[in-house]
């Protein structure tokens, strides 16, 4: 089985495997224990903070807050900061639904939502954005890297905007798709809020993680023992975050090229094994991610695809996993497909630990499941 659907999750790293059994069983003990061994654990949890905290680029200040999910962390972020003078928020639309359909409900609650459109590529458009800011603009969020697309959105510049037309607002960032995967350095865009999710980058499911850069200033979503600083009670999910220490050890700072490798080698065996008459869109440029790629072959159904490449041991998805039993895709309607490249298109995405072995075979197996269904609508 060939997996190269690695934006939607990836397997544990073996490290991650090894700490999780040890800290389940052997080092079980509550971290919020006051007996000696539970300490321990506790210092545990924030050495891993702070290792984090230095693979994020910032100081560890203890605004680090371990979540169950970055749609948590996600939740924790808006609703924590949430006060009911806010007159407006400016998402963009190419959002991930955990952040989406949070900023539904903030309009429900009476907040002015404004969503930014996105440019061809799939990133925000900043013109746009820039006309969408003021001074009523209380909350701004922008994901780093598009998940359906692969699309980089420039924070730097975005960051730069909102200094200049909403310096108070607050600004969160979902980095889901690029923690793990791009070199990311906080201080070049200066986010409120940072969202994570260990199980894009070979941590555990189950762990998401909040940086927040004035945890003061965070309201508790979930009440209860008081940990996580008093912002997310419940007890530390040890195993979970001890694993996630594995998975931060084991990032290394070629992954991105020897992605990028693969990348490039998956498109060249697809185009090559694919018949010459097959309409083909890749979304692709400088400003994309490697580990994701968005494709749409016309006259092709990508639902229908999918499930063949599925039968010939390769697995692949039609686009997010949390939004995969919902029609039609908001995103690329926003960026301007037709509803036939919509209709035709898949997302395939990679992770440290695919090999170019792996993405010439996947790409083999692509190109012959197309070429079929293909022919069969001729």
């Amino acid at each position: 089985m060939i997996f190269l659907d690695n934006a939607s999750t990836t397997s544990l790293c073996k490290s991650g495997v090894e700490n999780l059994l040890k800290y389940s069983q052997e080092l079980f003990y509550n971290p919020s224990a006051s007996y000696s061994v539970g300490f321990e654990n506790y210092k545990q949890i924030q050495g891993v903070k702070a290792l984090l905290a230095k693979k994020l680029g910032v100081e560890f200040k203890n605004n680090i807050i371990f979540t169950g999910s970055a749609t948590e962390a996600t939740n924790l972020a808006i609703f924590g900061s949430y006060r009911k003078n806010w007159k407006k928020a400016v998402f963009s639309a190419g959002e991930h639904p955990s952040v989406y359909n949070c900023s539904l409900e903030l309009e429900a609650r009476g907040v002015k939502v404004e969503f930014v459109d996105l440019d061809q590529s799939g990133a925000v458009d900043l013109e746009k954005l820039s006309k969408a800011l003021d001074e009523d603009v209380a909350f701004l969020s922008i994901m780093q890297v598009s998940n359906e697309t692969g699309a980089i959105n420039n924070l730097e510049k975005i960051f730069a905007l909102k200094q200049q037309k909403c310096k108070n607002a607050i600004f969160h960032v979902d980095g889901v798709q690029a923690f793990g995967k791009l070199n990311v350095d906080l201080t070049k865009f200066n986010p409120d809020f940072y969202t994570i999710s260990a199980h894009k980058f070979h941590g555990p499911k189950g762990l998401g993680a909040l940086y927040a850069k004035n945890p003061q200033k965070l309201k508790p979503v979930t009440l209860g023992g008081g940990q996580e600083y008093n912002l997310r009670s419940g007890t530390e999910n040890l195993p979970a975050i001890m694993a996630l220490y594995g998975a931060l050890n084991e990032l290394k700072e070629t992954d991105f090229a020897r992605v990028t490798k693969i990348n490039q080698a998956f498109k060249e065996e697809l185009k090559k094994n694919l018949e010459p008459k097959i309409s083909l869109k890749i979304m692709e440029g400088e400003n994309f991610s490697p580990y994701v790629m968005s494709l749409s072959f016309k006259g092709i159904k990508g639902e229908v695809l999918q499930n063949l490449c599925d039968s010939q041991g390769l697995l692949i998805s039609t686009g997010s996993a949390c939004s995969s039993k919902k029609s039609g895709n908001r995103i690329l309607e926003n960026i301007g497909h037709t509803q036939e490249e919509i209709v035709g298109s898949i997302r395939v995405s990679f992770s440290r630990e695919t090999t170019l072995e792996e993405a010439l075979e996947g790409a083999n197996i692509l190109a012959n499941c197309t070429n079929t269904l293909w022919r069969n609508t001729r």
